[in-house]
């Protein structure tokens, strides 16, 4: 069973979450989400029965995620999958990947760094 956090719960984290959440996903569950709005996170956090947390860093290292999902706003896209590259884990980001080409490139090297995958 793989293990997924969200970061960044607005509109679209609605729609992963219910697929995560609800089991729809074969071999895959929600463990945690992340958003710097507490009233964000608390909703889906409480809908689904998992933790919630204001930091990325902290949920990170608490609940130490097989995959995470960055649903957060296209601009923080780079600076959020860069800082979750550090943790070795598997990276769903949503479109669009970055807003520059120096973005994507960065992005692409951090996780090729740390040798995980980076989905779109």
């Amino acid at each position: 069973m793989l293990k997924f956090a969200i970061v960044g719960c607005g509109r679209i984290a609605k729609r992963h979450s219910e697929l995560l959440g609800n089991n729809q996903v074969k071999n895959a569950t929600l463990v945690a989400v992340c958003d710097i709005l507490e009233e964000k996170a608390r909703e889906i956090a409480e809908q689904f029965n998992v933790p919630f947390y204001l930091n990325m860093d902290e949920m990170m290292e608490k609940e130490s995620p097989d995959v995470v999902s960055v649903l957060t706003e296209s601009g923080n896209h780079a600076k959020h999958v860069i800082n979750l590259a550090k943790y070795g884990k598997h990276i769903v980001v949503e479109k669009p990947m970055a807003l520059t080409l120096e973005d994507a490139d960065d992005m692409k090297k951090h996780v090729m760094k740390m040798d995980v995958s980076f989905l779109l």
